[in-house]
C-alpha cells in the first residue's frame, strides 16, 4: 500500500491495503491530468471571517486559492486544526514551493527523488507571499477540531451475525488482505508479516499457503487464475520493488508467475481485455509514494507488456472495470488518495485510447480509503459507495468529513452524492442486502475510530430501513481486532451474505489507542473474524 495511512487496494471483493503512514504524506504530490476546467475559486470562494483578520491574512487568503489550489483542491482552513496547519502541513508545504531546503542525504529513497526533480529548486512564489498565506490559515483555522455531524440513534448489538474468531497464524496480527470467493467457498487472507497468502475453507481449516515475495494488498478472480498485487515496501517508499502475479485458482503447489515487476508500491489491479485483441491486458495502480502512477498494460502477441500512462503521478489505490456507457467496450474507474484525491473515470474509445473525465475531487486530508461500485437504487446504473477515513499521516485528531458515502449515477456518467454517514477513522464498506428484505444494508470498518467512546465504532452494520434511512448496530466482537482490510461474500454457500474481517495491530499510533483495549486484543483478539450470516 502506498498512500497516507496504511492499506487500501481492494481487487473486486477483494480488501484494502494502503492508507496513511503506509502509503505517504497526502499533501506531496503535483497536479497532473486528469483535471477538469473549473471557475476562478479566488472570486467565488468565501468564508466567515474573524474581525481580527490582518491585511496580509486577508492577500494570503486570495494567494492560497491560487498557490495551493495549482497543486490539489483549495483546502478550506477549517478542515485541519491551527497546530496541524503550523506545525505539519505548512512547513512540509514550504518544501513544495522551494521555499525550504530539502535534505535528500537523511531522506528514504532521498537520491531518487532528486534524480527526479520532484521538488523545485527555485521558490515558486515571494517569501512575503508565503508568510500572508501562514498568516491565513493560522488565523483563520479552529483551535479544536469541527464535530462531527449528528447521526441517527443505534440499536445495539445486532444478532443477525455469530463471530468466528481465527488465528491461523502466530504473532501479531497483520493482515493485509481477506477476500472471499463465493465459487470455491473459500477465504484468501494475505500476511503482511509473513509475507503468505492462505486459503482456508469456511471452518476456517487452512487449505494452503503460498509464500510471495512481499506483502499481498489486493486479489482479482479471472478465469485464468488469481491476479495478486504484491506491494513490495509496506511503508512509505518509492523503491520499485512491488509486482503483480498470477497464480493457478486449482493447483495449490503451483509458483505465482510474475506478470509486471519493478512496480512502485502497487496496491490494486485488473485483467480484461481492454483493445479488443483477444489478449487480457492488465490495468495496475502503482501508488509509490513521492513518485508512481496508474497504467494499463497491453499484452503483445509475444506476451510482454507494454505500459501506458494514464494518470502520471503517485497516489492510485483502487480500480474497478466496467462498461459504464454499455458501447461494449471496457472503461476505468480509479480512486487516487494522494494530494489530488479524488475518483477519475476513464472511457474507452477503442484501439487502446481512453478520455479522462474526472467524477469527484476532494482535499488532501479527505483520506480516500475505498470504493464499491454498486447499483444501489436499482436503476441499471452502478453507483459508488466511497469512505474517507484514512487518518495516519500524523498525530492529529478525529475528522468531521470522514466516513460513508453514497453516489447515484444518473446513467449519463454524472454521480451526486445523496448520503453521508460519519464515521470517524472509516477504512472499508460494503453494501448487500444482508438480511434478505429486499434493500440493500451497508458493513463497514475503521481503523482510526475514536477509542475514547464506551462502544468503540471498529464495525458498524447499518440496516436499511428505506432509501437510505439506516439504523446503526454493533457487535459482540467488532472490537476483537484492529480492522483494516474487510470483504463479503456467502462463505459457506447458503444463500446469505457473510463477513470476513482482517486486524493489522502494528499500525500507526497517531491515535491513541488505550492499554486496556490493547490487551483485550492480546487476550480475545482475532487476526481475522469470519461474520457468519444467520439469517438463512
Amino acid at each position: 500500500m502506498t498512500r497516507s495511512g496504511i492499506i487500501a487496494g481492494v481487487a473486486g471483493a477483494a480488501v484494502i491495503f494502503a492508507a496513511g503512514w503506509f502509503l505517504g504524506s497526502k499533501w506531496n504530490t503535483r497536479s497532473t491530468t486528469p483535471r477538469d476546467p473549473s471557475p476562478d475559486r479566488a472570486e467565488s470562494y468565501s468564508s466567515s471571517q474573524p474581525l481580527e483578520f490582518s491585511q496580509r491574512a486577508r492577500h494570503g487568503q486570495k494567494l492560497a486559492v491560487t498557490v495551493c489550489g495549482s497543486c490539489h483542491l483549495f483546502p478550506e482552513p477549517e478542515l485541519l486544526t491551527k497546530a496541524e496547519w503550523t506545525h505539519e502541513i505548512l512547513p512540509s508545504m514550504a518544501q513544495w514551493l522551494g521555499l525550504r531546503l530539502v535534505d535528500y542525504e537523511g531522506m528514504k529513497d532521498g537520491k531518487m527523488i532528486q534524480e527526479a526533480r520532484v521538488f523545485p529548486t527555485e521558490p515558486a512564489i515571494r517569501m512575503e507571499d508565503w508568510l500572508a498565506i501562514w498568516d491565513y490559515y493560522a488565523t483563520a483555522s479552529p483551535e479544536k477540531p469541527l464535530p462531527q455531524p449528528a447521526r441517527p440513534a443505534g440499536a445495539g448489538r445486532s444478532t443477525l451475525f455469530r463471530g468466528r474468531k481465527l488465528n491461523f497464524h502466530a504473532g501479531l496480527p497483520a493482515i493485509s488482505l481477506v477476500q472471499i470467493d463465493p465459487a470455491q467457498q473459500r477465504l484468501y487472507v494475505g500476511d503482511a508479516y509473513a509475507r503468505l497468502l492462505a486459503a482456508l475453507d469456511p471452518s476456517g481449516r487452512v487449505l494452503s499457503r503460498t509464500r510471495v515475495a512481499s506483502p499481498p494488498v489486493s486479489l482479482a478472480m479471472h478465469q485464468q487464475g488469481i491476479y495478486a498485487s504484491l506491494i513490495g515496501q509496506l511503508f512509505p517508499s518509492d523503491s520499485a520493488e512491488g509486482s503483480v502475479v498470477r497464480l493457478s485458482r486449482t493447483d495449490t503447489d503451483a509458483s505465482p508467475e510474475t506478470l509486471l515487476d519493478q512496480l512502485r508500491r502497487p496496491t490494486d489491479a485488473k485483467a480484461a481485455d481492454l483493445n479488443g485483441d483477444g489478449r487480457l491486458d492488465l490495468v495496475a495502480c502503482s501508488y509509490g509514494n513521492r513518485l508512481g502512477r496508474f497504467s494499463w498494460y497491453e499484452t503483445k502477441a509475444d506476451g510482454q507488456f507494454e505500459e501506458h500512462v494514464l494518470i502520471d503521478r503517485p497516489g492510485a489505490l483502487r480500480t474497478e472495470l466496467h462498461d459504464f456507457n454499455r458501447d461494449g467496450r471496457m472503461d476505468i474507474i480509479v480512486m487516487t488518495a494522494q494530494a489530488r484525491e479524488g475518483i477519475y473515470l476513464f472511457f474507452n474509445e477503442g484501439q487502446g485510447r481512453f478520455r479522462a473525465q474526472t467524477i469527484v475531487e476532494q482535499h488532501p486530508s479527505f483520506g480516500y480509503a475505498a470504493f464499491q461500485l454498486v447499483d444501489f437504487n436499482r436503476d441499471g446504473h452502478l453507483d459508488l459507495l466511497t469512505v474517507n477515513g484514512d487518518n495516519g499521516d500524523y498525530a492529529t485528531p478525529h475528522k468531521r468529513y470522514h466516513g460513508l458515502r453514497l453516489l447515484l449515477n444518473d446513467g449519463a456518467g454524472q454521480f451526486r452524492e445523496t448520503w453521508f454517514y460519519p464515521l470517524a477513522g472509516a477504512y472499508q464498506a460494503r453494501a448487500a442486502d444482508f438480511d434478505l428484505d429486499g434493500d440493500l444494508d451497508i458493513a463497514a470498518i475503521a481503523y482510526y475510530p475514536d477509542f475514547s467512546v464506551p462502544t468503540v465504532e471498529s464495525f458498524v452494520y447499518l440496516e436499511n430501513k428505506g432509501g437510505t434511512t439506516f439504523t446503526p448496530h454493533s457487535h459482540a466482537d467488532g472490537d476483537a481486532g484492529r480492522w483494516m482490510v474487510m470483504d463479503t461474500g456467502d462463505l459457506d454457500g447458503d444463500g446469505d451474505i457473510d463477513l470476513a474481517l482482517g486486524s493489522f495491530l502494528a499500525g500507526p499510533t497517531t491515535i491513541p489507542v488505550p492499554a486496556a483495549m490493547r490487551e483485550h486484543w492480546r487476550l480475545n483478539g482475532a487476526a481475522v473474524l469470519v461474520l457468519e450470516n444467520l439469517r438463512k
